[in-house]
């Protein structure tokens, strides 16, 4: 009981200071987290004025709970699209800063003779500007939408993402030490594939759950769901080596993805503000007056050292990055402080023990210093950069008009290379990441739970690779198949790019194929099975999982809920913005294009041109020369010379197609270019043309007891029974156009179809629209 006593008086003095302190901090216009440190060395050791708390065991317990509810909380405000969204700007002023002063850092605490560990955490720690104390001068001085504001947020967003990889890359560095270079850069990179695989699972598992039940839960269940997921990705992190503040930031950042991410992030803010207090707290109370007063020199120093070099790398970050003088100059003097993240990162490296006991400290008075001159850099910025531009030599001055824009972002587009390798390595980096993770679980731990209970282990061993296979094959379908439209017009650009094309393709196939490879060998350790069979074996299984209709369905099924998860907080948003018009996306996505076949040749049937399914285009009409017209054609239609011929797509679709009829010398594209779907509809009433000849698409929506539902394409029988083709499905808000053959349809689906009137009336006859609401 008296236990129990001495924590209860603890925390009323933990949070009577606290309180007090920071409503004098908020009247004098400072950081409340600056107050929160104060008042933690009021009630420490080393502040004897006031009753001291004493069970500080109780306290660092509640603070790293506080370091969890942090960057739990960091992690619901992340988004993974803010990376897109921030542009190259902000990524290259970041990674320019941060890879700046942690060399900085590491130079300083080396020649203050500190050990190599303190040298490095410290490079960490001044690496990290705080994005809490820059938006809130920023608030207060009504600047966030100026440009630089902008480009600060951008880069502090970058920041907070590289330093939870820096997080992970100190913790296998701090357990590693004495271990070669590449030992540590496989461990790293180990690490790094293993957190591609929990973020994977977690967007996959996780969506998926909260919308099974959304509609059950009460805010307080929400709320301890939450919770309880976020301390189980806590455990998960750290038995995989990680820190438990990467667990949090993952929990967040998967469940911010999801369209109760505000309302999670709500629900936890309570909850953030009391712990994050404490935590602040504690570090308030790890300052020691004669540590200070033992290292005063050392901390003014770093402190000088931080602002210039802040100031000085991030307007280099930003002036590389193409912005303008004045916005790279006004971009510095924000970033010149040292954040909270770095006391994360301080507390991290205590946890391991790999750095002094005199480090903390020095940071957090740096922390301190740097904070308060943050408004003073702020407001001096603009005159600053004035001054230095009138004072600038002539040729450097036009040398930046000539190199530097306002407009940065208007020359960002990425190009079809650019384009194509990002995705391309991230589907690589994706799959590989998966296939490894159901290598190893198929070694160490589906094969030793077989064997307790089989008896032979032959037979236990064909299960394991069975099962596998099954896991791995639609993996291997999602990371070797499907010629992208980016492929596609690569390949037809020129001809230069073919073997560079087809080299990363075999590059996929054969990680596939070593994977394949691997699970057998290792599963039968006991046989010895000669490479010229192995291989041969492991290649057919891939090109089998690259062909087969059936695993390409499921493949699709399995992206569409990935892509649907992993975007549905922007797709709930969109359809809040489009209110009840379900389907809108039909018409800004799917557009039609026409051409006319001038030279039949050997092509006389819609199979003849076979090409278009390749471009993801559908051919929906026909108009002969004698006017007449042929509906959503199939397969074996004949097509004649000087027909005009209409195809749908996406307009990436269309485009590529486009370059491949360019290619050809038996079409003409039409001038017309594109028009959306939906303009291509209401042209036909415009030009009075026949109903019996005019288009219409609905949505239909799929029920449990629907015809369609676990229905591949091909196998639905929509051309033949109803005579239309199927355009697109909305599966869980996410539109999907134009899918391919072996797309398989499942219950609450919307399923978009295009036919003629003799398509309307047959699923207005089968009642296919009585559940669309």
């Amino acid at each position: 009981m008296n236990h129990i006593s001495h924590f209860i008086v603890d925390l009323a003095l933990i949070l009577v200071t606290a309180g007090v302190v920071t409503v004098i901090f908020k009247k004098i216009n400072q950081p409340v987290a600056l107050g929160y440190i104060l008042a933690g060395f009021l009630i420490s050791p080393n502040f004897l004025l006031l009753p001291t708390a004493t069970d500080i065991e109780n306290i660092d317990l509640w603070a790293d709970i506080g370091i969890i509810f942090l960057m739990f909380a960091l992690g619901l405000e992340f988004s993974f699209h803010n990376i897109a969204k921030v542009g190259g700007s902000a990524i290259i002023t970041a990674l320019v800063v941060m890879g700046s002063m942690i060399t900085v850092g590491y130079g300083v605490g080396s020649a203050l003779g500190w050990s190599t560990m303190d040298s490095v955490f410290l490079g960490s720690m001044l690496s990290m500007s705080s994005t809490m104390i820059i938006m809130k001068a920023y608030d207060e001085m009504n600047l966030k939408s100026h440009p630089f504001a902008q480009l600060t947020l951008g880069a502090l967003v970058i920041e907070d993402i590289v330093g939870v990889f820096m997080m992970i890359i100190l913790t296998a560095v701090s357990v590693s030490q004495g271990v070669s270079g590449g030992a540590l850069a496989g461990e790293i990179g180990m690490m790094l594939l293993v957190l591609v695989v929990i973020l994977c699972v977690g967007i996959y598992v996780v969506p998926t759950l909260l919308n099974k039940v959304k509609e059950d839960v009460n805010d307080e269940i929400l709320m301890i769901v939450s919770l309880g997921f976020c301390f189980l990705m806590v455990v998960i992190c750290i038995n995989a080596g990680f820190s438990e503040a990467l667990g949090a930031f993952l929990a967040g950042s998967i469940l911010a993805g999801t369209s109760l991410g505000e309302r999670i992030e709500h629900l936890v803010k309570p909850l953030k503000d009391l712990f994050g207090a404490v935590f602040f707290v504690s570090v308030g109370m790890l300052i020691e007056p004669d540590m200070l007063l033992k290292y005063w020199a050392q901390i003014l120093l770093i402190s000088v050292i931080t602002v210039i070099g802040q100031m000085t790398f991030s307007s280099i970050g930003a002036l590389l990055s193409g912005q303008p003088f004045e916005t790279a100059v006004r971009t510095g003097f924000s970033m010149v402080q040292v954040g909270e993240f770095s006391f994360i990162i301080a507390s991290l490296g205590s946890s391991l023990g790999v750095t002094s006991d005199f480090l903390y400290p020095i940071v957090v008075c740096v922390s301190v210093i740097t904070i308060f001159t943050t408004p003073i850099f702020i407001k001096s910025g603009e005159k600053v950069s004035k001054k230095l531009y009138l004072k600038m030599p002539n040729k450097f001055r036009a040398f930046l008009a000539n190199h530097t824009s306002d407009n940065q972002a208007e020359h960002e587009r990425e190009g079809d290379w650019s384009g194509y390798l990002k995705r391309y390595f991230i589907k690589l980096l994706i799959g590989t990441s998966l296939l490894l993770a159901i290598y190893t679980l198929s070694q160490t731990y589906v094969n030793p739970t077989l064997s307790l209970y089989i008896e032979n282990d032959i037979i236990a061993n064909v299960i394991t690779v069975v099962i596998a296979f099954a896991a791995m094959i639609p993996v291997i379908n999602m990371m070797c198949t499907k010629r992208s439209i980016l492929f596609n017009k690569l390949w037809l650009k020129s001809r230069a790019n073919i073997l560079p094309l087809l080299t990363l393709r075999s590059a996929s196939i054969a990680v596939a194929t070593l994977f394949i490879v691997l699970t057998i060998n290792n599963v039968f350790m006991y046989i010895k099975i000669p490479a010229y069979i192995s291989i041969p074996v492991a290649f057919v299984i891939v090109v089998f999982s690259m062909r087969s209709g059936f695993i390409k369905g499921r493949s699709a099924q399995l992206q569409a809920t990935f892509l649907a998860n992993f975007n549905q907080k922007i797709l709930d948003n969109a359809k809040k913005e489009r209110g009840n018009q379900d389907t809108v996306w039909v018409d800004d996505i799917l557009y039609v294009f026409r051409f006319r076949i001038t030279k039949i040749y050997k092509r006389k049937q819609v199979k003849d041109f076979i090409a278009s399914r390749v471009y993801g285009i559908k051919f929906i009409d026909i108009i002969h020369e004698d006017g007449t017209h042929l509906h959503m054609p199939k397969a074996l239609d004949k097509i004649q010379e000087e027909d005009l011929i209409f195809g749908l797509g996406t307009k990436e679709h269309i485009e590529a197609y486009m370059m491949f009829l360019d290619k050809a010398d038996y079409a003409i594209i039409d001038d017309h270019g594109m028009i959306t779907l939906k303009e291509y509809i209401d042209l036909q009433q415009a030009h009075n043309i026949p109903i019996q000849n005019r288009l219409f698409t609905a949505a239909i929506p799929i029920t449990k007891d629907s015809e369609f539902n676990k229905t591949a394409i091909v196998d639905s029988g929509f051309v033949n029974n109803y005579n239309g083709i199927i355009i697109g499905v909305e599966r869980n808000l996410l539109p999907i156009a134009t899918p391919g053959k072996d797309f398989v349809i499942m219950e609450n689906d919307i399923m978009m179809v295009l036919g003629a009137q003799s398509m309307s009336d047959a699923i207005i006859e089968r009642g296919l629209l009585e559940n669309a609401g």
